[in-house]
């Protein structure tokens, strides 16, 4: 009978640790661009994510690294990130504050874009 609660604790206790080392390694997401956008006339897809290095007009874009079909871009934590939101079929775009941010991809299928912690 105590071998078995000692299994169980030790089973127990290697489950504790797994879901904590898991949740230690997920990345929380600052901002991410959302799949479509509407100027109440049409809906218009997600085409393309560039970053910045501060406000947009300062023209500070930065070049991403490309890994697995990803755009990759790794933050110093003295930026401060604009992620730009670029959508297909319009001249419209939405700029997202991403301060706080460490990391951000752009996926191509289906494109998605998000910076995280």
């Amino acid at each position: 009978m105590l071998s078995n609660n000692k299994k169980i604790a030790t089973l127990f206790t290697s489950l504790l640790l797994s879901l904590l080392s898991i949740n230690c390694h997920a990345q929380a997401p600052v901002v991410s661009c959302p799949a479509t956008f509407t100027d109440k006339h049409a809906v218009y897809r997600l085409y393309h994510a560039k970053l910045f290095d501060g406000p947009v007009c300062k023209k500070v874009q930065l070049k991403p690294e490309f890994k697995n079909d990803k755009e990759i871009w790794v933050l110093d934590t003295r930026m401060d990130p604009s992620l730009v939101c670029i959508y297909d079929g319009t001249n419209h775009y939405i700029v997202l504050d991403a301060n706080g941010a460490t990391y951000c991809e752009k996926t191509n299928a289906p494109v998605q874009a998000k910076c995280m912690q």
